[in-house]
């Protein structure tokens, strides 16, 4: 092999260990992740806690932050640990009650007698106490009309409930709103603030709700239960089990606005999220007036994926302007994706429906060891970058015996985002995805084999050639 054979083939290796290499080193500097922020700690403060900032949950490229750091003045990373894991795994569904049966109400007619076995209920019409009649054996009232409402008699319900799965027939494609209240002598009520809409619409994967959320928890234990619905024909209520609330009260969610949807296929927008971290929600909505849109959610991290379904929601607004009923967001349960598809499942163009996005997390929180001179600063977002944070119980058996939320608080300034370089790799490839990381070392690996490919190949042909003759 002469020598330029020889330095061709070292400068090809020398390339691709350095892209090898690029993908695991480590971290010097705030300035290498795609955000950063500046924190200040308390005075005198040895120890403290932070909330991490939306903006920097926007940005991780891990699921379980491993790309956060915290530095000080002189851009040394500091000991910290993460006062919650990160959850990237679907939360086990919450256990439910028995199923209550359903006691439908009758309206008797003006002047009928009250039918045998049945219970006089009072309820508010229009500001006004009207009797109504139920069976609590579960029996029709046979003089009466049936009313769009049902009781339960949870009265033996020693749970704390925090919503309701409701057996129920629905009509087609229309979201039915459900009020809630409870009594316990049938006469005077209480509401019960629900949300949620039960839908149940048609089609291959289109998107069905049966589950009321009670705004706070429930006691029901001594009262019974009622729900009604107006407005909607087709709606029979059969059964409803009570959903446990949460032992303590979940911190409230975090939420970091998202880009703009790009239409993509005719019905479909598409969302580059640009980060791994756990979506647990997504919040849709549409500025259209009367809109009701029902969609599927799907991810995935690469374009060599397939897509995943995450969720299936129904996009809303509906009612007089500046009172309008809007739909919540749609749980996504942990569910990490770089690139997120919206699909209409009755054909609706999507792009004129001027969707609007917001990623919903739960928070996360950290503490971290004030070593060395701030101000210090918060950073966020590098790929391949391995993990740092310290078991939780490492800083807190320094705290002799404080608990960690007696820790003084950091405050997090305003945050600098530092977008990607797209490199040539982005600028040149044809579509609408880069290939991952995975991808492109195979192809860098691949480029390798054929050029040293075609080096032997050089030299086996320079091997064949006849020497030169002598003079």
């Amino acid at each position: 092999m002469n020598r330029s054979n020889r330095c061709t083939c070292l400068l090809s290796l020398c390339a691709a260990g350095l892209v090898l290499r690029a993908g695991v080193a480590q971290a010097q500097s705030p300035r290498e992740f795609a955000w950063h922020a500046p924190v200040e700690a308390p005075a005198g403060a040895s120890v403290a806690r932070l909330d991490v900032p939306p903006a920097a949950l926007a940005r991780l490229q891990s699921p379980d932050a491993r790309d956060l750091r915290v530095f000080n003045a002189a851009g040394e990373p500091v000991a910290f640990a993460l006062r919650e894991p990160v959850r990237a795994t679907p939360a086990p569904p919450a256990p439910r009650t028995r199923v209550y049966a359903a006691l439908p109400l009758y309206s008797a007619a003006p002047g009928a007698l009250q039918a045998k076995g049945s219970m006089q209920v009072r309820i508010d019409e229009a500001g006004a106490q009207r009797s109504v009649w139920v069976q609590l054996g579960g029996g029709e009232v046979a003089s009466g009309r049936k009313l769009d409402s049902v009781l339960f008699a949870t009265v033996n319900e020693e749970q704390l409930l925090g919503g309701l799965d409701v057996q129920a027939a629905l009509p087609a494609n229309t979201p039915v709103r459900v009020s809630a209240s409870s009594s316990a002598d049938l006469a005077q009520w209480t509401a019960l603030p629900v949300r949620g809409r039960l839908y149940r619409f048609e089609g291959t994967g289109a998107p069905v709700n049966t589950s009321l959320e009670f705004e706070q928890p429930v006691k029901l234990e001594g009262r019974y239960l009622r729900l009604d619905w107006t407005g909607q024909d087709g709606v029979s209520v059969s059964g409803a089990a009570g959903i446990f609330a949460a032992p303590a009260q979940p911190p409230a969610r975090v939420r970091a606005e998202l880009p703009a949807p790009q239409a993509a296929d005719h019905g479909t927008v598409e969302i580059a999220t640009g980060f791994r971290t756990p979506l647990a929600g997504l919040a849709l909505s549409t500025p259209n007036a009367n809109a009701l849109l029902p969609v599927r959610i799907l991810g995935r991290n690469d374009a060599s994926q397939p897509w995943r379904l995450l969720g299936q929601t129904v996009v809303y607004r509906l009612g007089a302007a500046g009172s309008e009923a809007v739909n919540p967001p749609v749980p996504l349960h942990g569910a990490s994706a770089l690139r997120l598809r919206i699909e209409s499942t009755n054909g609706a163009d999507l792009a004129r429906a001027q969707l609007q996005a917001s990623a919903e997390f739960e928070p996360l929180r950290l503490v971290f060891v004030a070593t060395g001179a701030g101000p210090f600063e918060i950073a966020a977002g590098r790929a391949d970058t391995k993990a740092a944070a310290l078991p939780l119980d490492t800083i807190a058996s320094t705290l002799q015996g404080r608990k960690l939320e007696d820790l003084p608080a950091a405050a997090v300034g305003a945050g600098v985002a530092r977008a990607p370089a797209a490199g040539l790799l982005a600028r040149w490839w044809p579509g609408r995805e880069v290939p991952d990381r995975t991808t492109v070392l195979w192809a860098v690996l691949i480029a390798g084999v054929l050029l040293l490919g075609a080096v032997a190949w050089s030299l086996l042909r320079q091997l064949k050639q006849p020497a030169p003759r002598q003079p």
